[in-house]
């Protein structure tokens, strides 16, 4: 039994050796891994870079655009009356001082009679006052012959005749200014785009018939295109700039022009300064009202900062460039300009020659090394 228990723990020796020779082993090849882990640098970014550049960036805006009359007018009644006559209908082309329409009005015609009459008595009593007056004054040469309180009272008397015909000549020329209003005539050439009113009519000023305009009347000869061009590029802009644009209702074609005016004020609500070009229209190809587009040439901005457009990272706080200094990663906030080309214009705490990030997006962090 001896010899049996012997012979067994003889051959289990070896297999146990074995074992533990080989979990040593073990133990040291892991524990060489992890200081050789430890002991590996971190590799820092790599990007591509884009050397900034400062100078303007031309490019063409695009923007909506209205046709509209050089000169419009809408024709009011200023008298009551009745329409007598209307010599025009919508489409008449017309001259300026041509007549458009006549109008009868009894009362205009009587109250001026009225005013003539009493500017007529007016005048012959002042003329009597001022006869009276130059006896008594002839009078009073002979002391004694005349009072001057009588002298005085004939002065102020003439000088009151004079003031009272003096008003009444005003009220029959006012009168007779009315009577200028019974024709109505053209105030320039153009083409009569609404008709509202009848023969036989009754007008009345700030009644119900001057709730539209009787006629109206547009010149269109020549055009006024209007566009509003937003502020931070109104400045950009010349008078006198050629402009070229095209028109919804003519599909294919391209007509150009030139800057012919602009408000140099903005309007509050949109924050736009209006432009205007004229439009030489002698065929009536345009009509007022039509929408256009208009291609702005925009000169860009001298003291502007380059950059390609994939540099700009921009999110829900802020807009900015990634610059590289020191190796280290810089977020620059900026504001854009012009775009064209995929290059933009910006603006913020730049300098020619900095170098940017050209593909930024929002991973890369503040303050990340690069390579």
């Amino acid at each position: 039994m001896k010899a049996r228990a012997k012979m067994k723990q003889n051959l289990f020796a070896p297999v146990l050796a074995c074992l533990l020779s080989l979990i040593s082993l073990m133990g040291v090849s892991c524990s060489g891994k992890g200081a050789g882990a430890s002991e590996t640098p971190s590799t820092a970014a790599h990007y591509a870079l884009y050397a900034v550049e400062q100078r303007p960036l031309g490019t063409v805006m695009l923007l909506p655009a209205e046709l509209a009359p050089f000169e419009e007018v809408s024709i009011y009644p200023r008298v009551t009356g009745y329409i007598k006559t209307i010599l025009v209908d919508i489409g008449s082309v017309v001259k300026q001082g041509q007549v458009l329409m006549e109008i009868e009005a009894p009362d205009v015609e009587q109250n001026s009679l009225a005013a003539q009459e009493r500017y007529n008595k007016a005048q012959a009593s002042y003329r009597a006052s001022r006869d009276n007056y130059s006896r008594l004054l002839n009078t009073a040469q002979t002391e004694g012959a005349v009072s001057p309180n009588d002298l005085q009272a004939a002065q102020s008397q003439m000088q009151s005749d004079s003031a009272l015909s003096n008003s009444e000549k005003a009220i029959w020329m006012a009168m007779e200014s009315l009577k200028d209003y019974l024709t109505v005539k053209a105030p320039f050439d153009g083409v009569i785009t609404q008709r509202n009113i009848h023969p036989g009519a009754l007008i009345t000023p700030g009644g119900e018939s001057s709730m539209k305009p009787l006629l109206e009347l547009q010149q269109v000869s020549t055009l006024r295109l209007q566009v509003k061009v937003p502020e931070a590029f109104a400045t950009q802009l010349e008078d006198r700039q050629p402009v070229s644009f095209s028109v919804d209702a003519l599909p294919g074609k391209e007509f150009s022009g030139t800057i012919s005016r602009q408000a140099y004020s903005l309007d509050e609500k949109y924050r736009s300064e209006s432009f205007e070009i004229d439009v030489p229209n002698p065929d009536r190809t345009f009509m007022p009202g039509m929408y256009a587009e208009v291609q702005l040439p925009l000169k860009g901005h001298a003291n502007a900062y380059v950059v390609p457009q994939s540099a700009v990272v921009i999110s829900t706080e802020r807009k900015y460039v990634i610059k590289i200094r020191n190796n280290k990663t810089d977020w620059v906030d900026v504001t854009s300009g012009n775009e064209n080309g995929g290059m933009i214009e910006v603006f913020g705490d730049l300098a020619a020659g900095d170098s940017v990030i050209e593909e930024a997006n929002d991973e890369i962090k503040q303050d990340q090394t690069t390579r």
